[in-house]
């Protein structure tokens, strides 16, 4: 009965530590004004693409986001994903509610 407690104590320690390292990751990370990049949980991996005519996208929730030049940090990605850092903004007009994401920081895989 002893080891499946510490066999469950184990797992639940593993389960929690995963997400917080993960997210060590984006800790230090500034804009290019000096401002903190994350703020608390806005940071994850996203899908990226670039196209002559648009620039750099970056995939929020299936919305593909223009990503201005001054968002993206000159730093690679440890992992070797694209990640962004945002927040969401709400609208609600004449009963339709939108949501626009605003970018505060862009790391690219390949980027160095």
């Amino acid at each position: 009965m002893e080891t499946k407690r510490i066999y469950a104590a184990v797992l639940l320690i593993l389960a929690t530590a995963g997400p917080a390292a993960a997210h060590d990751m984006y800790e230090g990370l500034t804009t290019r004004n000096g401002q903190a990049c994350c703020n608390d949980r806005d940071c994850r991996p996203v899908g990226h693409r670039y196209t002559a005519q648009s620039g750099h996208e970056v995939e929020i929730e299936g919305q593909w986001v223009s990503v201005a030049p001054s968002v993206i940090l000159p730093t690679a990605s440890p992992d070797g994903q694209n990640h962004a850092c945002y927040y969401p903004v709400w609208s609600t007009y004449q009963s339709t509610t939108t949501v626009t994401y605003v970018l505060r920081c862009v790391i690219l895989g390949g980027q160095s």
